[in-house]
């Protein structure tokens, strides 16, 4: 034990330390530094922020009380582990609002705090929201632990986070063995059996959770519904985590706690039998009806200054009332000693029930002794039952015999070469006196103390592969135990499973695990986990069927690599080979999935894929090569249903070699197609024809026009048009059957032609290098020939005026040679 002061320097330390430890809580270190030789080194100066180090442990001094006691200085101290004390003066500033696993958020507490930890279980993953935000690492630590349900146990600057710290004991505290004193006292004040729970919401918005659910405990049936107060937590969105803290809540609901004074074997027989915290054990007490498995959840050790324990306190139980469960232990090693030498008698009750019961019959025979003489003939010594005369116990100078049938068939009990094993009907044989061992050399059987062994030697044929083994089969401390004398391949079988390590698939090197009660991928109930740290864990049906069924979700996960099925592996020409792959990009949103066929591990690969877009935004499927590449696939089917969208190069190809046609529903329908509409914002093509060569061709449009433009098409009003050539224009129809409101002209159009001029010009948009057109202006020509637009001419309208202005015209010519020709007559003196 070790004292440090804030420069660094170190003392020795004598003192008796009481060391308070609670399961999942404070820990402290109380001692009263006196004025020895050792200490008088430093008592002087030591104060608070010291350290202490006791049993691999450091703590800082946070309390230190200076008395005088006669001439003399005495320190009274109390220190915590500097553990507490370091992660209760560093912060974390950055705020977290996320999904974490145990593991993440835990590296997120302990990173560069000059701790590391030790996650030992698996742990479901939860919701955070604000964590850390200048809080101390202790208290996100002490909330870390509650939520995921860890317990903690700290060595040196490691910290251990296990499901349950503590050990599965093999010893039990037992009334009038090693137990006295005990009490059980049930607290019903507060138990209640139904309870209701609200999750999955905002902060300081309860009434709007999306979560609510109830649990009733079938006691509810017996006394009545008894309401807890409801669970009213916002970070909690999954049924299961709510369930599970509804049910906790009622079922231990009902506090019972249990004291009893325990006889500590710390330095008798019973070495082992130490308890640590978080150790469950056994406490039986037959009077009361109790035989319980009890845990130690407070310990309070006090050492003299050479480490010796002289005052052990436990608490066991569940936490509830204060100090529940308390227990002094006295130390009774001298006791055991005594009784073990001789020179303290063991209390008739605490023999063994076969012992007790032979003692029982010995006090209370009637026996007659037969002495052998020359008169009777007896050689020996006869112990006759005087009740039945057929029982005899025969002793001579070669053994001893037993008969239950007056001497007819009597049994030979034991020689000078040893107990006959045959007639021993009860007792208990005690192996730390006795070993037994059969066989020869290399094939026995031995049994000594706790241990039990079978070696041996055969020839065998494993897999295909003879071999000679040479094994010990043993059974020691209630494990089973396989090793391979040659190999050095072990098997270990405990009520955990099967394992090639002692302590299962802990560490990083077991062949193989068969664990049960596994909670590794189901932290709601136990099951069974079969793992291999790097080897192949296989299954294998040679001549029948695997079948893998849960009524659950069927989960097939890799950590690091892809996920192979091989069908018809030797019933399909080639390797054949599905892969379900990952693509290992940056963004979590961009690690798309594939799914891959073909020849892929082997020689020259080849194949094809499906791959599956992650991005939230743009769900999509590929066809792809065997890499999972974007565009390298074709997809061919009978039929696509939805939409064709373009790729990010905006374009979309319909490949064919003939022609791609839109048809019903029925499609190709063995050459009877029928064919649909395209619609489309434009079509850019070199060409468009009809399908039938006597139909007509047709362009609609609702009330605005047909224009035929450059490439440009409307070009924000700037429109660049382009022109039509055809064999023929044609008006929609011109009989007058067709038509309606017919009037004649009657006005004259002659003095609009002479008031509307004609020009050469160029449109704004024209280049002025190109000819020239030839035209009127739309402003000087008449109303009459304005198309309905009222931006350009009709040129139907312009037709039928022209028209008209030649009838006029010739109207007028015909009436003036009219007029010629009678002035001509008149000249000529015709009448």
């Amino acid at each position: 034990m070790q004292i440090r002061n804030l420069n660094g320097d170190e003392f020795a330390l004598q003192a008796t330390t009481t060391t308070d430890l609670e399961l999942n809580g404070n820990q402290s270190l109380s001692l009263q530094i006196l004025p020895t030789k050792v200490n008088k080194l430093f008592i002087d100066e030591v104060a608070e922020m010291w350290q202490i180090t006791v049993d691999g442990i450091t703590y800082k001094i946070v309390y230190a009380k200076r008395k005088g006691e006669g001439r003399l200085l005495t320190v009274d101290v109390k220190a915590v582990p500097l553990f507490f004390d370091d992660f209760d003066t560093q912060r974390i500033y950055e705020r977290y609002d996320q999904h974490m696993t145990a593991i993440n958020c835990f590296s997120i507490i302990f990173e560069n705090s000059g701790y590391e930890f030790v996650l030992v279980d698996q742990f479901e993953a939860i919701q955070w929201e604000g964590f850390g935000e200048g809080d101390t690492r202790l208290a996100m630590f002490k909330e870390a632990i509650n939520r995921y349900g860890v317990e903690f146990r700290i060595v040196g600057k490691t910290v251990y986070l296990e499901r349950q710290i503590g050990r599965d004991t093999s010893f039990m505290y037992r009334h009038k063995l090693n137990a006295s004193n005990i009490v059980q006292e049930i607290d019903a004040g507060s138990m209640y059996t139904y309870a209701k729970g609200y999750g999955d919401f905002a902060e300081g918005e309860e009434q709007d959770a999306k979560l609510i659910r109830e649990y009733t405990s079938p006691l509810a049936n017996i006394i009545g519904k008894r309401e807890a107060p409801p669970i009213k937590n916002g970070n909690i969105t999954t049924i299961s985590t709510m369930e599970t803290q509804l049910k906790t809540l009622v079922d231990e609901s009902l506090q019972i706690s249990v004291s009893a004074t325990i006889h500590d074997r710390r330095k008798g027989i019973y070495a082992i039998a130490q308890p640590e915290l978080g150790d469950r054990t056994f406490l039986i007490d037959d009077r009361i009806g109790l035989n319980e498995e009890v845990r130690v959840v407070n310990m309070s050790i006090t050492k003299d200054w050479n480490g010796n324990v002289i005052k052990l306190s436990l608490t066991f139980g569940s936490e509830g009332l204060t100090k529940r469960h308390q227990s002094n232990l006295n130390a009774a090693a001298k006791d055991i000693t005594d009784i073990l030498a001789g020179r303290k008698k063991m209390p008739f009750s605490v023999l063994p029930s076969a012992k007790q019961a032979a003692m029982r019959k010995l006090e209370e025979a009637q026996t007659e002794l037969i002495f052998g003489n020359a008169e009777n003939g007896v050689q020996g010594i006869i112990a006759q039952d005087k009740n039945d005369p057929n029982k005899l116990m025969w002793m001579n100078s070669n053994g001893w015999m037993i008969s239950v049938d007056g001497g007819v068939t009597p049994k030979v009990a034991a020689t000078a070469e040893g107990i006959v094993a045959d007639v021993i009907t009860t007792g208990l044989l005690n192996t730390d006196q006795v070993v037994i061992r059969g066989g020869d050399g290399l094939r026995y059987m031995y049994m000594n103390g706790s241990e039990l062994i079978s070696h041996g030697e055969f020839t065998r044929t494993w897999a295909g592969i003879e071999d000679t083994a040479e094994l010990n089969l043993g059974i020691y401390n209630g494990r089973v135990m396989i090793s391979n004398e040659d190999t050095g391949y072990n098997l270990y079988m405990t009520e955990l499973g099967l394992s090639t390590t002692m302590s299962g698939a802990q560490e990083d090197y077991t062949a193989g695990t068969l664990e049960f009660h596994s909670q590794r991928f189901n932290q709601e109930s136990r099951g069974v986990s079969l793992i291999s740290s790097w080897g192949t864990v296989a299954l294998l049906a040679q001549n029948s069927t695997i079948v893998s069924r849960s009524n659950l979700t069927n989960n097939i996960e890799s950590e690091e690599y892809s996920v192979y099925i091989r069908p018809f592996m030797y019933t399909r020409t080639g390797l054949n080979e599905f892969q379900f792959y990952v693509k290992d990009n940056a963004s979590a949103s961009d690690t798309d999935g594939a799914l891959l066929y073909g020849n892929l591990t082997e020689g020259t690969t080849h194949g094809s894929g499906i791959r599956f877009s992650k991005n939230a935004s743009n769900p999509t499927v590929y066809a792809t090569n065997i890499n999972g590449d974007i565009g390298t696939g074709n997809f061919q089917a009978d039929r696509f249903l939805g939409h064709l969208a373009a790729p990010g190069d905006g374009f979309l190809y319909l490949m064919a070699d003939d022609k791609v046609r839109i048809t019903d529903r029925r499609g190709y329908n063995n050459g009877n197609y029928v064919l649909r509409d395209l619609q489309t914002s434009f079509i850019q093509a070199n060409s468009i024809r009809i399908n039938d060569s006597d139909a007509n061709f047709y362009i609609g449009t609702s009330s605005g026009e047909v224009r035929v433009t450059n490439n440009l098409l409307y070009n924000d009003g700037n429109i660049g048009y382009r022109p039509i050539r055809a064999d023929e224009f044609l008006p929609p129809n011109s009989s007058i059957f067709k038509k309606k409101n017919v009037e004649p002209i009657t006005n004259s159009v002659l003095d609009d032609f002479r008031k509307t001029s004609v020009y050469r010009y160029h449109y704004k948009n024209e280049d002025d290098s190109e000819k020239k057109r030839i035209g009127v202006m739309l402003e000087e020509s008449p109303s009459e020939i304005h198309a309905k637009s009222g931006d350009t001419i009709d040129l139907f309208s312009m037709s039928g005026y022209l028209w008209q202005g030649v009838r006029e015209t010739i109207e007028y010519v015909d009436n003036e040679i009219s007029l010629l020709r009678e002035e001509i007559d008149k000249l000529k003196g015709v009448s």
